[in-house]
């Protein structure tokens, strides 16, 4: 009884011997785990940043584009429309168009841009033709008119929009175009109510004729 006592109480000093001498996680080996942690995480962190400023700026351009060919339709149907262009003279550029239609109810036609955004006014009414998400700037037009039956325009401006990630990231793009009048050959919508004009710089005041009185018209706009 004894040996076997003593055998026992040898595999139990054998079984707390072998717990205490199995090996653990040093502290060199933690801190290996951890510098090569890092060292991915160095590496996978810009380049999550980076795919996510690439799919932002993907979005920016076609919101851009989106604008900036939307306001060209708009625009071009309003001139192909019209009878007459009234400013700016041929030959001459200006920061904003005035155009005569055949219709009362959009004539005189005014197209330019206030506080970042094309607007187009028509008759004593005033739209905004594009988004808050951009800004326009740089809205130039020229009259290319060379006769009163072939008359055309040149119209030029710049779509931008700002992103903001790790720094703020803005996206321009020029959008140029040219563009016919094609008016009916009986020219309906003269009056003789004084013509459009640019009133400090910042105000644009026209006359719409409301039969037998020239009624006046008057809003801001970037014109001078």
């Amino acid at each position: 009884m004894k040996r076997a006592a003593a055998g026992d109480e040898r595999v139990a000093t054998n079984s707390v011997y072998s717990m205490c001498s199995r090996p653990g996680t040093t502290l060199i080996e933690l801190i290996i785990f951890l510098a090569i942690m890092a060292m991915v995480a160095s590496l996978t962190i810009p380049m999550l940043f980076t795919a996510a400023e690439n799919r932002v700026l993907q979005q920016t351009i076609s919101v851009v584009e989106q604008n900036g060919t939307q306001v060209i339709q708009n625009v071009g149907l309003k001139v192909r429309n019209a009878e007459k262009i009234l400013y700016p003279p041929a030959g001459q550029v200006g920061k904003y168009l005035v155009l005569q239609t055949g219709s009362g109810g959009t004539n005189p036609t005014i197209i330019g841009v206030l506080s970042g955004a094309i607007v187009i006014i028509q008759h004593t009414i005033k739209e905004t033709v594009s988004t808050e998400q951009v800004g326009i700037n740089e809205f130039r037009v020229r009259n290319t008119s060379t006769s009163t039956t072939s008359q055309s325009v040149a119209i030029s401006f710049r779509v931008s929009r700002t992103i903001r990630l790790q720094q703020p990231h803005s996206y321009t793009q020029r959008f140029d175009t040219i563009i016919g009048l094609l008016p009916d050959e009986r020219q309906v919508g003269a009056c003789n109510c004084p013509p459009a004009a640019c009133v400090g710089g910042t105000t644009i005041q026209w006359y719409v004729c409301d039969t037998p009185i020239c009624q006046e018209g008057l809003t801001t706009l970037d014109c001078g």
